[in-house]
């Protein structure tokens, strides 16, 4: 007999007017919800193990960014306030009054967008791998990823994709890498956009006027770990965290080490909120 699974992670879909979004869930119902977004071109399927483990700690909330993993395909070239838009409808579709949020890379950008607009809703805000980045820098990193690999008949495409998205990890796994990959060709469209949207944004500014206690991170081989100590020295009252060696996938291969510094995180912005003024 095959034993029932009491922690399996609950995929559904919300209807908003353009579209609709796909999201994971526990469908825990004690606590303040978390809110997940990922990076690009993943989808919210790299959170399962961080929520396989946070299981009965809170609400989660996994999304599919527009243009990735299971949910809508936009028109267009949609800028960083309709991401958040979209994010936020889906917020208030679940009905969900206060959160916290953790993002990786292109997720964080949505993220900051989010806390500025919803001030009063984020309790606090916890970036993985963060492209804190003067103009200059963003036109860099823009001409990097804007050459798109083209599409051939022959299929060559997809071994330079898959050879691409190998080289991001610190050593070949077979599960993380074949899922990036897979990710990668789901979104040949809305990683394109997705990246306009991050160097269009700046987030440098932007990041500097949210209110919400602000935790950074980053592994210690992405690409952004540099950019640390800068962000500690700028931003008065954040909190900055070294990963271990995972290249983009702290988050699936530091996942105690994760789950430990935002729990922590979390519950000490709660109990601060909780005490009297």
């Amino acid at each position: 007999m095959i034993k029932a699974n009491n922690t399996f992670i609950k995929k559904a879909y919300l209807s908003l007017p353009i579209g609709q979004i796909h999201y994971r869930t526990n469908e825990c119902l004690d606590g303040i919800p978390l809110i997940l977004l990922h990076r690009t071109p993943s989808s919210s399927k790299m959170y399962e193990p961080m929520m396989k483990e946070m299981f009965y700690d809170r609400p989660i909330y996994a999304f599919d960014t527009p243009g990735f993993g299971s949910s809508f395909d936009p028109d267009g070239s949609p800028n960083m306030k309709n991401y958040c838009d979209w994010i936020c409808e889906c917020i208030d579709a679940l009905g969900i009054d206060r959160f916290h949020i953790y993002a990786h890379h292109t997720g964080t950008h949505i993220a900051a967008e989010i806390a500025k607009i919803r001030e009063d809703q984020t309790l606090s805000l916890m970036l993985n791998g963060v492209a804190y980045l003067d103009k200059d820098e963003r036109e860099s990193f823009k001409k990097m990823t804007s050459s798109s690999i083209e599409q051939d008949v022959e299929g060559k495409y997809l071994l330079e994709t898959f050879e691409l998205i190998k080289s991001l990890f610190p050593s070949y796994d077979s599960d993380l890498v074949n899922t990036e990959f897979l990710g990668a060709i789901r979104s040949i469209k809305g990683r394109e956009q997705a990246f306009a949207a991050v160097w269009d944004q700046d987030f440098k500014s932007l990041i500097k006027t949210i209110h919400a206690p602000l935790m950074v991170m980053s592994a210690i081989d992405d690409f952004f770990h540099y950019k640390l100590e800068i962000i500690k020295n700028d931003l008065q009252g954040v909190e900055i965290e070294s990963l271990g060696e995972s290249g983009i996938a702290s988050t699936e291969l530091c996942v105690e080490e994760t789950i430990d510094l935002i729990s922590s995180f979390m519950k000490k912005v709660e109990s601060v909120r909780a005490e009297p003024q």
